[in-house]
């Protein structure tokens, strides 16, 4: 074991890799030890290993290239790697190298990478001891690989098909800004709200689809939304203030609601969204409330103008701040659109939150905010500490993209696709499973809700859904309190109509019978 009382010096060891150039890697040897050279040589390098700074698989530097960087004899090098290779950490391959070896499995943890090791006996503190209130609740929240695997997976993340992304628009778009705008590339001149003409575009757009009224002052552009969400809430939340959510409800806002230490109240939905007499009953201030009226999430069901109303009547009597999240807004199939709630809004209290991802994921990841005026000035200062700057070039491309009209071409186009593949997905399931399902919120969105008969186990429900492939998805993390029986969301816009027939046809098969 090495001496850890005695100094460290640091050695530049460059290790040739796979492509044949080479890798700066540091090699720590204490000073003023009376070990052996070539033991203080073995023992760093098995030190390295078992971190996982010399993974398995990569090749060391030759015995003359350490004996040069080390300072040391290549002697000396030599017997340090006759003892890693008799203590199986490395191996040597006639006319190739020598190599960490991949025989050692023992060290290996379960991501693959070596264990690292205790270099001494002394005790760390607790993480907890630490961390801020935020960051305790944040280690100590849901994971969301675990809560969200299922319900993503299964519904391929919410994003669109692939097959049909304008990819060569894009590739094109991003080619020609590239070119025209070299120039504006090299400077520095951001703006914490983002590019000024990609805000115009935006603010343009949002007039002609959504019915919004606002102009580029009032857009900020984040890198997606959930830093968008992550900012209104360290702006306008301490911990305890009251926040509204829909029952069911987004899962993603939720936790991002509670690791900001918020108090949450869900309120329910039903077939015309949030049933705003229920916030009426509640005798607490509300800071926030969280909507998503466009397509409510995970139900489908689109709030109706009626409601619309009544919900901003409530805000502007209560004070209350509303975080519309147009989720999905982009696909509507037979109704007519109903106006954003920003657009309806008299009273400054709308926070409209939206992103490209329906349309354009993974090809543009950006989010944005449609601002009151009396936060406007507020989110610049802070956008200015927190998120200043990203990517320029894609903020041109996309401006470009806007103003061409290519992302409306792109909507209207895969908005026929999606709408044909929703009505055989609903014929299907009306064909076969009538009398068993239940359909709702099928008039929007990228997915449609089925509730089966009670009868039926969700168990075997989801065990049918997955050997007939079919995408589908439980409800019952989107509820805080008791989830609906067997509710279930099935994703629709990633396959064919015929696919999608024939799969039903196999699920309807499996599930009834006998």
């Amino acid at each position: 074991m090495m001496n850890l009382a005695a100094p460290l010096s640091s050695v530049s060891l460059v290790p040739s890799n796979a492509w044949g150039g080479q890798m700066q890697f540091v090699l720590e040897l204490p000073v003023g030890t009376k070990q052996p050279v070539y033991k203080q040589v073995c023992d760093a390098l098995r030190s390295a290993i078992r971190s996982g700074r010399l993974r398995a698989g990569e090749r060391l530097p030759s015995s003359r290239e350490l004996a040069v960087s080390a300072k040391v004899s290549r002697f000396t090098v030599m017997r340090s790697y006759e003892l890693l290779t008799a203590q199986g950490y490395i191996e040597t391959v006639g006319g190739s190298g020598t190599f960490v070896t991949m025989k050692n499995l023992n060290s290996l943890g379960p991501s693959g990478e070596f264990n690292a090791q205790p270099e001494s006996d002394v005790s760390l503190p607790s993480i907890d001891s630490s961390l801020s209130a935020f960051g305790k609740r944040v280690y100590e929240g849901d994971s969301i690989e675990s809560a969200d695997a299922e319900l993503f997976r299964e519904l391929n993340y919410g994003a669109p098909s692939i097959e049909h992304l304008p990819l060569r628009q894009w590739r094109d778009v991003l080619n020609k800004c590239a070119r025209t705008h070299e120039q504006k590339l090299l400077e520095y001149s951001s703006d914490p709200l983002g590019y000024e003409q990609l805000r115009e575009s935006i603010s343009s757009y949002l007039g002609r689809s959504r019915a919004l009224r606002c102009n580029a002052t009032r857009v900020a552009l984040f890198s997606g939304a959930q830093s968008a969400l992550d900012l209104i809430c360290r702006l306008m939340l301490d911990r305890g203030d009251t926040v509204v959510v829909e029952e069911p409800g987004s899962l993603c806002a939720r936790r991002m609601f509670q690791t900001h230490g918020a108090n949450i109240v869900s309120c329910p939905v039903d077939e015309n969204g949030i049933i705003v007499k229920e916030l009426y009953k509640l005798d607490t201030k509300i800071k926030l409330i969280y909507v998503t009226p466009s397509h409510q999430d995970p139900l489908g069901v689109v709030t109706s103008i009626e409601r619309r109303m009544e919900l901003l009547k409530w805000a502007q009597e209560t004070g209350a701040f509303i975080i519309e999240d147009d989720f999905d807004s982009e696909f509507h199939y037979g109704d007519r659109a109903v106006p954003s709630l920003q657009g309806l809004d008299q009273f400054d209290c709308v926070i409209y939150l939206s992103s490209f991802w329906k349309v354009l994921f993974p090809v543009v990841r950006i989010a944005f905010l449609v601002l009151p005026k009396r936060l406007t000035d507020s989110v610049y200062r802070s956008k200015s500490y927190i998120e200043r700057d990203f990517p320029l070039l894609e903020q041109i491309a996309l401006s470009e993209f806007l103003n061409e009209g290519t992302l409306e071409r792109q909507i209207k186009r895969t908005k026929t696709i999606y709408a044909k593949r929703r009505a055989a997905l609903l014929l299907a399931l009306t064909r076969r499973l009538r009398g068993n399902v239940t359909i709702f919120g099928a008039s929007a969105g990228m997915h449609m809700l089925i509730r089966f008969d009670p009868a039926l186990l969700s168990d075997y429900i989801l065990a049918c859904a997955q050997i007939a492939q079919l995408p589908m998805a439980g409800t019952e993390r989107h509820y805080s309190d008791e989830p609906a029986t067997n509710e279930f969301m099935i994703g629709f816009a990633h396959h064919s109509e015929e696919i999608l027939t024939a799969t039903v046809e196999r699920f309807a098969d499996l599930l009834l019978t006998p």
